[in-house]
């Protein structure tokens, strides 16, 4: 009678075992994949060949090689200045999931999907405020890229700059909250809270 039961529980274990494996080697994955990519965007140079730019024959620039600087000429040509977002995106899921200890179910896959539609609306609102209200200097398209353009310029076009600006702000917000689960309620009560311990601190200093 204890020998099925045995088995039973060593199988599952193994299959315990097998999923937390699984779970950490994909978070170390994403989390190279974010440090690859930030380290393309971050030695970035306008006279590496890439997507949008043949080269002029001189040696890569690009820390990452030759496919830096292509993940780099596309990234800033799609999104901009943003482009760093999807690091930060990748940063976050892969220590979520180096965290989690949960099997991913049907209720955890639609949270990630509700996740990725609030990064998008991140992405796209960033992209709009940067290619607004910022200069495109070595970048080739606007400093929020193709997709910055295309949201901020109909938006503008329609709302005047300061209506785009108010909108994508909200969106803005709207984004972090969902995709990153920061609750703006609880950051200005930790704002309040700051304020009042300073002002109660300087006010121990006064009488002391």
């Amino acid at each position: 009678m204890s020998s099925p039961s045995t088995g039973g529980k060593s199988g599952s274990q193994l299959s315990a075992a097998v999923r937390r494996g699984l779970r950490e080697a994909s978070a170390i994955g994403i989390g190279i994949a974010a440090l690859v990519i930030a380290v393309a965007l971050a030695s970035f140079d306008v006279r590496d060949p890439g997507f949008t730019f043949t080269g002029n024959g001189e040696a890569v620039h690009n820390l990452v090689g030759n496919a830096g600087a292509w993940i780099a000429d596309v990234l800033y040509f799609l999104f901009g200045r943003p482009a760093w977002l999807l690091v930060v995106a990748l940063g976050v899921a892969a220590w979520r999931l180096a965290r989690s200890r949960a099997v991913m179910e049907t209720g955890s896959r639609a949270n990630m999907l509700v996740r990725l539609g609030g990064l998008a609306f991140l992405v796209a609102s960033s992209c709009a405020l940067a290619s607004l209200h910022w200069r495109a200097g070595v970048l080739r398209a606007s400093a929020g890229g193709v997709l910055g353009m295309g949201v901020g310029s109909a938006l503008a076009s329609t709302l005047n700059l300061l209506g785009a600006t108010l909108v994508m702000l909200a969106v803005w917000a709207a984004g972090v909250a969902v995709a990153f689960g920061i609750s703006w309620l609880h950051v200005m009560d930790g704002l309040g809270a700051a304020v009042w311990r300073g002002v109660s601190w300087l006010r121990a200093r006064r009488h002391a």
